[in-house]
């Protein structure tokens, strides 16, 4: 049905909606980082607590991408989806008026779980309501506008917190309040209601989508409506491979893309020499650059594949990031177009991730294979900062960080090319 005829009228602003409720979970992701400064100024912060307080954010979302994955395929998509952003939202607003250090981290905390939630079941929710033939570009309407979040924090921060403060850059993370209408639109997802053996439900979710009229389905063996899915089925004999396969993909491509994200402006001032206005410049080329990604992937992956764009573009990433260890820290151009092109192509397998992982799994496990997959990704934005942090301070260079960079990038590529298969094209498994 989801293939075929129909007006689809809501259906097609599916990932309107949700795309633009989650680009308020990247703002609310990233936007203490920018807020920090500040923050340490009104407070008196040590190094410690900077830690702990970015730390915090990055914990609960690691928690909530594992946990909530879990009872999404418990209790249905949009039932768990739309309480989680709306905690988001409200939490966003106490962060405003945390009174001082100790219930900011709490409250990062606990709103990093409902953030870590929202990314992993929305990528769900839009990947079960797609037509096959056209999935990439309507998957890629939502990540554009979910990868903008980040963008936005980063490009409008410096310039909003001299106006407003840093307190009001949390309230702009509760705006998916106002959005609570437009989430109430959308039905539940008629796979999930179907695996649940729930043919009525879903026949009103299809139509409610914009589908035509709905044959009655035959009778067939369905799960408990609360049916418990543990994480284990992940490592069930038929899945253990996929999913080993899937998790390196995650924790390799993801220790690459977050620690460039967060240490290479670092990198450039304290080990190229390079001034912080430039450093900081180049970055947010980058982040510039960031935003028309998922717009080229949205108009290539459905004619090209998954698989092209991202072997290509992470073999160049660790190409490149190993090239950083033979260039003089005097060829400082040089340096800095290699870390850009290591960056750019790290962030084309991130973004692909999504696509590839909601598409491998079928609709019982989905969720939760996002879920762990985006909780890898969480584990991996906490350990790496520390790990780069620790090789600099032990050792005075970057020689091993830019090695270990490359050589994840390029076993991310390895696997990319041996052990996936192409997905564009092909229904989705219920």
């Amino acid at each position: 049905m989801l293939d075929g005829a129909g007006s689809w009228a809501l259906r097609g602003k599916v990932p309107w909606f949700l795309g633009l409720i989650i680009l308020f979970d990247s703002w609310d992701a990233v936007i203490v980082a920018y807020t920090l400064p500040s923050i340490s100024a009104e407070w008196g912060l040590d190094a410690l607590q900077k830690g702990w307080l970015i730390s915090a954010g990055y914990g609960g979302q690691f928690l909530g991408a594992m946990a909530f994955g879990a009872l999404a395929e418990r209790f249905g998509r949009m039932r768990v989806f739309w309480p989680t952003m709306m905690t988001m939202s409200l939490l966003a607003i106490a962060c405003a008026f945390a009174q001082d250090y100790p219930q900011l981290v709490a409250l990062r905390l606990v709103q990093g779980m409902v953030i870590g939630a929202g990314l992993p079941i929305a990528t769900c929710y839009v990947n079960e309501v797609a037509p096959t033939a056209t999935r990439g570009h309507f998957y890629g309407t939502f990540q554009t506008l979910m990868a903008s979040g980040f963008t936005l924090a980063s490009l409008t921060s410096a310039w909003l917190i001299d106006i407003i403060g840093w307190r009001m850059l949390f309230v702009v993370g509760s705006l998916p309040l106002l959005a609570f209408p437009l989430i109430r639109l959308l039905p539940e997802s008629p796979r999930w209601l179907a695996g649940r053996g729930r043919d009525e439900a879903a026949a009103a979710a299809l139509r409610r989508l914009g589908s035509g009229p709905v044959p009655t389905a035959a009778e067939r063996p369905i799960a408990r409506e609360a049916e418990r899915v543990p994480l284990g089925l992940l490592f069930a004999p038929s899945r253990r491979r996929r999913t080993v396969i899937v998790a390196l993909l995650w924790l390799s491509t993801y220790l690459v893309n977050y620690g460039l994200l967060t240490w290479i402006p670092t990198i450039f001032v304290s080990m190229f020499g390079i001034p912080i206005a430039t450093a900081l410049r180049f970055n947010a080329i980058v982040a510039v650059v960031a935003v028309f990604l998922p717009v080229l992937l949205r108009q290539s992956v459905d004619r090209i594949g998954r698989r092209p764009p991202v072997i290509i573009c992470t073999g160049l990433s660790g190409l490149a990031l190993l090239a950083l260890v033979f260039i003089p820290v005097e060829q400082r151009t040089l340096a800095i177009g290699a870390a850009i092109v290591g960056q750019i192509g790290i962030s084309i397998g991130a973004l692909t991730l999504w696509y590839y992982s909601a598409e491998i799994f079928e609709t019982r496990i989905r969720s939760v294979a996002l879920g762990a997959g985006s909780g890898i990704a969480r584990a991996a934005s906490m350990l790496t900062p520390l790990l780069v942090g620790l090789v600099i301070a032990r050792t005075g260079s970057v020689t091993l960080v830019f090695l270990t960079f490359g050589i994840s990038a390029l076993v991310a590529t390895g696997l990319w090319l041996f052990a996936t298969e192409e997905t564009a094209g092909r229904q989705i498994d219920d």
